[in-house]
């Protein structure tokens, strides 16, 4: 039977292994989908800048692990940049950090269906 160490050890390695594929596919869906199957608690710890979300799990009284993802518009007036998506993922045994992952993307900036812009007339 494998010792609460390694069970936190395993979860953090597999969902750094998520975090790095959804970087690579742009898409954070999955280590959504990973954490929660894992038995993680989400939060919706948002603001009115960001989209972000925290996912909690107490593997025992003293070893935890934390998956924070955020997602932010940097654009301001007249600049259009595209949206950063950002994951964080800590183990720790009681106050201290073991060990953390850090990964992100930019998001590509897609063009808006233009479709609208055809039925307005400005003349």
């Amino acid at each position: 039977m494998s010792s609460p160490n390694e069970i936190a050890e395993q979860i953090f390695e597999v969902l750094s292994f998520s975090i790095k594929q959804a970087c690579d596919e742009q898409d954070w869906f999955n280590v959504s989908r990973d954490a929660l199957a894992y038995g993680f608690k989400q939060s919706d710890v948002s603001t009115n800048f960001a989209y972000s979300q925290r996912f909690d799990l107490l593997i025992a009284p003293d070893i935890y692990l934390c998956l924070l993802y955020r997602s932010f518009d940097p654009s301001g007036p007249f600049i259009s940049l595209p949206a950063i998506s950002r994951f964080e993922l800590t183990l720790l045994q009681g106050h201290a950090v073991i060990k953390s992952y850090l990964n992100g993307f930019d998001e590509p900036i897609s063009l808006k269906d233009k479709g609208a812009w055809n039925e307005l007339s400005f003349t």
